[in-house]
């Protein structure tokens, strides 16, 4: 049985032993549970993404304002540098 320190923010590090033989990569996700004096993690499945376009929407809303009128001022402030 292997062994791991908690540290400052509770976090842990899965032996490499025990990440490779369960295919745990770096950014997986692992579905945690306590239960009757047990920690669980569980990976949680990998599927492959089907990113759409609308998976994109919203990405820089706030970039350059809130409002509209704060948007076209901060636009009209840009278009003198863009290439034509």
């Amino acid at each position: 049985m292997a062994q791991v320190r908690v540290r400052n923010k509770h976090q842990i590090t899965i032996p490499s032993r025990i990440a490779e033989s369960a295919d745990i990569k770096p950014d997986d996700m692992l579905d945690v549970t306590y239960k009757n004096g047990v920690i669980t993690l569980i990976p949680v499945a990998r599927t492959k993404r089907k990113d759409s376009p609308l998976a994109y929407a919203g990405i820089a809303r706030g970039l350059w304002g809130k409002t509209t009128s704060e948007i076209e001022i901060e636009l009209g402030k840009n278009r003198g540098s863009w290439e034509r």
